[in-house]
Formats: structure tokens, C-alpha cells, sequence
């Protein structure tokens, strides 16, 4: 082979070498593009197929809860604590007991709130006394994406709990500005709710069960004898 012949095959070697490196430098450049734009897509685009997931396992919970309300600034108003039960589909029983007592009961069809101390039971269609309220994620079997626009955060440890944040797709009908679920593997740790005035709610769960069998007269309510019942329809 002469010179020239040689240069010529070594310079075709180095092109064509060159022409494959660039093409697999470009392929990596695109796949790293790629998967840095996933990353940065808004989590609400699968966050609430996980927050679906953790929800439709989900048939009963019972437990104690300890609530507390703040003001805009932060001022602790209220506390209440009491016992609450769920069977989804569309039951709950939210039972009060300090500092006062109050009873909401949804038997599927109806929402009935007795409050003791005025001795008065009103009474409300489900679908209208739940509106976006934590009751109707617990116990309804809509899907999340189709009422809420939900975020997901993993906290690090020591929490080490994952955070959802839910704000209503419609907010003429919300009865909050947004809502926090902390979960813990399978477990309901607590919930947070921000209404319209900045007030925080929080929720606090404890001696949670899931799944164990629940009387069915929890979510069956008489009124008692010689109480107001006021129907609001």
C-alpha cells in the first residue's frame, strides 16, 4: 500500500471512529435530556396514582384522633379529640367526645351531625354535607385525580413519612384551600386542612386499624327522642 493509500485508510478509520463516538456521545446526551426533563415534570402527573393506590386498599379504619385549630397566625383555638371509624364505600362515624360531644354518622346515603349540648340532629344528602372534605377521601371510592390536583413529597429520615398535597379542582364547592395526608407505609399518620382564612386544622391519628371488621349499626343513627332534627337539603 503506498503512502498516500495508507493516509487515506487511516483518516477514513479516524472519521468513521470519530462519526460513531459523536453519535454514542449524542444518544447518551439525549437519554440524559430525557430523563432529566422526567424528573422535572410535575410529581402531580403520578402522585396521585400512588395516593389511589394507598386509598383503594383500603375498606375499613378505625381509631383515635386528637384535632387541633389555629388561626392564620398561628394561635391554637381549639382542641377536640375523639374516636372515628370508616367503611368505604361512602361510611363513616366521626365520634367527638372532648371537650364536648358531638356525632357525625354517614350511612351511605345521608350525613346526620347530633350535637349533644343542643340537643338538635341535622340532617344532609352525603353528596352535598361531604363537598371536598377529608371524609370523602377516606371513605369514597372516586378517584383522587378526579376531584384534586395532587404533589407528593418523600421526607428524609428520621420522619421519614411521605407528604400528599391536595388542592381542589373546584374551588366553588371546596370547603378548603388545600389538604396534607401524611402516610407511613400503609399508615394514615395524620392530615392537615387550610380553609379560605388561612385557619389550619390538624389532625393527629393513633391505635389505627385497617381492614378489621366493623359493626354495621356504627353507621346507622336514630335520632333521639325529643331533639330538633332539621333537614337540610
Amino acid at each position: 500500500m503506498t503512502k498516500k493509500a495508507c493516509d487515506g485508510a487511516w483518516y477514513s478509520f479516524f472519521s468513521d471512529s470519530l462519526v460513531l463516538f459523536l453519535f454514542k456521545k449524542v444518544e447518551v446526551m439525549k437519554r440524559y435530556w430525557l430523563l432529566l426533563l422526567l424528573g422535572c415534570l410535575p410529581n402531580w402527573l403520578y402522585a396521585h396514582e400512588i395516593l389511589d393506590n394507598f386509598l383503594q386498599d383500603l375498606n375499613t379504619l378505625h381509631g383515635q384522633f386528637e384535632q387541633e385549630l389555629y388561626n392564620e397566625k398561628g394561635v391554637s383555638l381549639e382542641k377536640s379529640q375523639g374516636q372515628m371509624y370508616v367503611q368505604r364505600p361512602d361510611k363513616f362515624r366521626w365520634d367527638y367526645q372532648e371537650p364536648y360531644e358531638q356525632l357525625i354518622v354517614a350511612d351511605g346515603k345521608k350525613v346526620w351531625i347530633h350535637d349533644s349540648d343542643l340537643e338538635q340532629v341535622t340532617v344532609r344528602n352525603l353528596d352535598k354535607a361531604l363537598g371536598k372534605t377529608p371524609a370523602l377521601i377516606l371513605s369514597s371510592n372516586r378517584k383522587i385525580e378526579e376531584d384534586f390536583l395532587v404533589k407528593m413529597k418523600k421526607l428524609p429520615s428520621p420522619k421519614g413519612y411521605t407528604r400528599f398535597e391536595l388542592r381542589p379542582k373546584d374551588n366553588t364547592e371546596a370547603q378548603f384551600d388545600s389538604m396534607y395526608l401524611n402516610v407511613i407505609g400503609k399508615v394514615l399518620l395524620s392530615l392537615e386542612l387550610v380553609d379560605n382564612l388561612g385557619q389550619t386544622t390538624h389532625i393527629i391519628f393513633s391505635k389505627l386499624k385497617r381492614n378489621q371488621p366493623l359493626n354495621v349499626k356504627l353507621f346507622v343513627f336514630t335520632p333521639p327522642v325529643g331533639v330538633d332534627v332539621i333537614e337540610d337539603d
